[in-house]
């Protein structure tokens, strides 16, 4: 792996993680001034949708096609990664708390390592495995440990699947990657996630919320910070780093949501949480250090993945 190229990539995915972090602040926000969850997670994809679908039209029309042969498997990481991710996310935090869901979704570092080395893509190596567990231990105290968490069966089963579908949307969208441009997965990937939601919230129940315009715009402009460009970005990330680092990287998304909230909402940020974001950031921290130790094996570099 070029180092140039990795520092890059770890770049793109903290700007994506910066990205979703603040956006959990200005969702949590919206729902503070009546706006339901339901609504908030299908109009961020939906509107993402429609505006990159729009731009690619007027600009660049051979991005919107793609060969049948990968429709289906676009249509899986829209539905299983991206839709599905935030489904049984949201469905976790609605059993349980949000600190239950955060925790679950973000074993989804140790199930990448495990998956990419299983698979031969990536090289298990000390420093990537401490990393990873450091990262979730780092979301432990950063959500409160014990005090926060309310782990019920049906919470445990739904976060379990939000992990599998977070950890299923950065190995498969790297596959993908490797041969169909960034545009087009990010596109298709969010109409698939559109459609979804479309049959879980119909436009009927869209209909049933009544909100003013300036509701419909903090909707909008959250899409963008929450969807298309942290996509952007993370896809970005993806196409130089390894889906383990990647992943692991991204776990600083919910100390940007905590340190924002306490700015921007006035929520608690004792000394636990502070621990727990300094945790976080030294296993992202250990991922830059000790050279090829933290980075992809050579069949990894062969695919033109770093």
């Amino acid at each position: 792996m070029r180092t140039g190229g990795g520092l890059l990539g770890t770049g793109f995915v903290l700007g994506a993680a910066f990205l979703w972090g603040i956006s959990a602040t200005a969702a949590q926000y919206l729902q503070h001034h009546g706006v339901s969850t339901m609504l908030i997670v299908q109009m961020r994809v939906t509107f993402s949708f429609l505006l990159l679908l729009g731009m690619l039209l007027l600009f660049r029309r051979d991005l919107v096609r793609v060969r049948w042969r990968d429709l289906g498997r676009l249509a899986l990481l829209g539905i299983i990664g991206i839709a599905g991710a935030n489904y049984t996310y949201y469905a976790t935090m609605m059993q349980s708390t949000v600190a239950t869901g955060i925790l679950l979704q973000y074993l989804a570092p140790l199930a990448v390592v495990g998956y990419t080395v299983q698979a031969g893509e990536e090289s298990l190596t000390a420093r990537k495995l401490l990393a990873a567990l450091l990262s979730l231990v780092g979301c432990f105290f950063a959500v409160g440990g014990t005090a926060g968490l309310l782990v019920t069966p049906g919470a445990l089963a739904t976060g379990l699947v939000s992990m599998l579908c977070f950890a299923f949307l950065t190995v498969f969208s790297r596959h993908l990657l490797a041969r169909i441009p960034a545009w087009t997965v990010i596109l298709f990937a969010l109409g698939f996630a559109s459609l979804f939601w479309l049959v879980v919230h119909p436009p009927g129940a869209l209909l049933a919320e009544h909100h003013d315009a300036a509701t419909w715009g903090g909707l909008f402009l959250l899409a963008l910070t929450s969807v298309l460009f942290p996509y952007l970005l993370y896809f970005a990330g993806l196409r130089r780093i390894s889906a383990s680092r990647a992943i692991i990287t991204s776990t600083a998304e919910p100390i940007v949501a905590i340190v924002s909230a306490a700015l921007l909402l006035g929520e608690d940020l004792d000394a636990g949480r502070v621990a727990g974001a300094a945790i976080v950031l030294g296993a992202i921290v250990v991922l830059q250090t000790g050279g090829g130790m933290a980075g992809v094996s050579g069949a990894e570099d062969a695919r033109g993945g770093a």
